[in-house]
């Protein structure tokens, strides 16, 4: 189950994402649901089209989960979904 402590351990796509904090003005403020995901790219459907987001010019988003928000770094974005797992110290 898709929790806060274990985000990083799971697959984003179908989640609700907003970008807070951007290097790219124009990209801050966007909101819509996560429709694919590569190793530098979130391609994010919102109510004006698909949006194609690099991830190394997110510095803030939020994530919604079911029950909850969660506040993720643009750091913890970057690199293959499938490699996450691996940056992650337990």
């Amino acid at each position: 189950m898709r929790a806060i402590e274990n985000i990083l351990f799971h697959e984003w796509i179908g989640l609700k994402i907003k970008i807070l904090e951007s290097s790219q003005t124009s990209l801050r403020n966007i909101s819509g649901k996560i429709i694919f995901e590569t190793k530098n790219m979130l391609i994010v459907r919102t109510l004006n089209g698909i949006k194609k987001i690099p991830k190394k010019i997110i510095l803030q988003c939020i994530l919604y989960l079911p029950s909850t928000v969660c506040f993720i770094k643009g750091n913890q974005l970057i690199g293959r979904p499938e490699d996450r797992v691996l940056k992650i110290k337990r």
